[in-house]
């Protein structure tokens, strides 16, 4: 990047359209409802809402990590990393509040049962 600002100079300008604002939130809606969809498809219905909360919580903390540890800028145009991990953080949040944790735990004792 530092060579860049070397041999463009200063007057070079990024020029963000902003009709096409809609496909970054969508992009962005597609990346939060993926594990969802994955996590319906691999695992009885009742254990979705708490599974969902601790893969959630997983993937917002990685990708925390990895936009801190990289430096990705907070306030760069269009969707960033940071704003996935804010979405990811919000299902954390949401899926952790609408889930009954008995569901795992009667799954647990049921697995435990199973000769």
């Amino acid at each position: 990047m530092a060579l860049e600002k070397i041999e463009y100079g200063s007057e070079r300008e990024i020029v963000i359209d902003g009709r096409f604002r809609f496909l970054d939130l969508a992009g962005l809606f597609a990346i939060a409802a993926a594990p969802a969809l994955v996590l319906l498809l691999l695992i009885p219905l009742p254990l979705v809402p708490p599974v969902l909360s601790i893969v959630s919580f997983v993937l917002a903390c990685g990708l925390a990590l990895f936009a801190l540890y990289t430096g990705a800028s907070r306030q760069a145009p269009g969707v960033t990393i940071w704003d996935v991990a804010y979405t990811f953080t919000f299902i954390w949040v949401i899926a952790g509040i609408i889930s009954n944790p008995m569901h795992l735990l009667d799954w647990f004792d049921k697995l435990s049962m199973v000769p």
